[in-house]
């Protein structure tokens, strides 16, 4: 088939959606041996476009990209994974500019075939179920981040540094690693230490706030910043701190006087935390500190409280897990890239902490904001343990135990001071199959168990960050 233009193209794409994959096969006269990359294979062949390996754009005119999405327990759509572009060619890096960059020439225009990832129906049922064309040109604010993500990206190679690019030094468009295996290797130009081979990626965050808000119609947020041009003598970063630097210092009474807060008689100055975050950065939410750029970034925003004798006494939450699934992952993938969801998590989440602390009169001040990455050698060291940790317990079935009318387990504590936790993740416990549990990979060993309680199924859970590691992530501030 000859595409002269990208409209063409997606006017061919949106014919494919809702035929399962089965069905495909035959009116395609496909002979795919395994499944693993069926989803794809076909909707290359649904173009015409034999498998190559070509740095041109699959169509000339378009790049075909077949993305898994997920439901998840909640309802919410979620990308499965990242959207991986094309690899880097460190030599070539180091010459270009953006504009005419091999990652542009090839990705500016995107048709997205996007179809569920859903394990409980045969691979050969599965269908695309949206055809999407995105157009980086089109949105200027994503350019202009995604800019900024290949220059730092550019500046590890013209520093001979390529072998410590990771996908948390940037905020939308990452360099995951990507080859035969995590030995595949490539030469860099200014230094003779050879570096992992790396292949330009859309962030899952970035995925999934595509899939959200401009595929399956969810409300979409406010963005911080509103106008693109900002963004071409400042970073996120810069923005964000420029915004909040007028208000350090100051107390949580004269930020409410100054941003027009209206008081209310039943909530304390405290209570004003998050509201005061959403006032600063110019955006409304319903759902706590909600903008466009933390979603696509992964930028977890945590307002996090200090008393007058500098303790914290809030652990923070993670996104709940399944039991079936975490005990399935594998914590990297051949690639050596993160696999289980809590690496792909740390690796790619900058937290946004904002603090604030009363003082000995009981007035609460902002201190500061601070972005925090955990270090990847402790998310490869005490996090990755911790995990581990809880895979076999899963496994090994976990010890439940009721006492004085409530039930106890021996998963990871905060008491273990392993950076994180686990403690549920629901509003009620349940050890029966309802919305607050989900069902265990082994039974469980209980001990003075209930009648009416399951060996199969316990209270949903999720990792916590413990509230001492935030404290020391942000000590400087206080």
């Amino acid at each position: 088939m000859d595409f002269k233009t990208k409209e063409e193209v997606h006017n061919r794409a949106v014919q494919i959606e809702n035929i399962k994959q089965k069905d495909l096969i035959k009116m395609l006269n496909l002979h795919i041996k395994g499944n693993k990359n069926a989803m794809g294979d076909v909707f290359e062949a649904w173009f015409g476009k034999p498998k190559d390996s070509a740095s041109q754009p699959d169509l000339g005119v378009s790049e075909l990209k077949a993305t898994p999405f997920k439901r998840l327990k909640n309802g919410d759509i979620s990308a499965k994974e990242r959207l991986v572009l094309n690899i880097i060619n460190y030599e070539d890096l180091d010459k270009e500019n953006f504009e005419n960059s091999h990652l542009l020439e090839k990705n500016k225009v995107l048709e997205l075939g996007y179809y569920e990832y859903n394990k409980d129906i045969p691979k050969e049922d599965w269908f695309f179920a949206k055809c999407v064309m995105y157009e980086m040109l089109n949105n200027k604010n994503d350019l202009e981040i995604i800019k900024k993500d290949w220059e730092i990206i550019q500046s590890y190679v013209k520093q001979g540094k390529a072998e410590e690019i990771n996908e948390g030094i940037t905020n939308y468009l990452a360099a995951c690693t990507k080859g035969v295996n995590k030995h595949s290797m490539r030469t860099q130009p200014n230094s003779n230490v050879m570096a992992k081979q790396r292949a330009f990626s859309l962030k899952g965050s970035f995925m999934t706030t595509l899939l959200r808000d401009y595929i399956f119609g969810n409300k979409h947020s406010d963005a911080i910043i509103k106008d693109s041009t900002e963004l071409s003598t400042q970073s996120l970063e810069d923005i964000i701190h420029s915004k909040f630097k007028p208000f350090i210092g100051k107390s949580v009474k004269e930020i409410v006087n100054d941003l027009n807060i209206p008081i209310k008689e039943i909530k304390t100055i405290g209570k004003y935390n998050v509201e005061i975050v959403n006032r600063i950065l110019g955006i409304k939410s319903r759902n706590g500190i909600e903008a466009d750029e933390f979603k696509k970034a992964s930028i977890v925003p945590k307002t996090v409280q200090f008393n007058q004798r500098n303790t914290n006494k809030e652990s923070m939450s993670l996104p709940p897990f399944k039991f079936k699934d975490l005990v399935e992952e594998n914590w990297n993938d051949k690639d050596g890239s993160p696999e289980a969801s809590l690496n792909v998590y740390f690796s790619e989440t900058k937290f946004l902490f904002v603090v604030f602390k009363t003082d000995d009169d009981g007035i609460n001040y902002l201190k500061g904001i601070k972005f925090f990455r955990v270090p990847e050698d402790q998310r490869e060291g005490v996090i990755r343990e911790a995990w581990q940790q809880t895979v076999d317990t899963l496994l090994s079935g976990v010890k439940l135990t009721f006492e004085n009318n409530r039930v106890s387990n021996n998963l990871i504590s905060s008491k273990d001071r392993k950076i994180i936790h686990v403690r549920p993740h629901a509003a009620k416990s349940s050890y029966v199959d309802s919305k607050d549990s989900n069902e265990l990979p082994v039974p469980a060993n209980w001990t003075n168990k209930p009648s009416e309680y399951s060996d199969n199924f316990m209270t949903t859970q999720s990792f916590w960050l413990n509230s001492r590691y935030i404290k020391s992530a942000v000590e400087d501030l206080l």
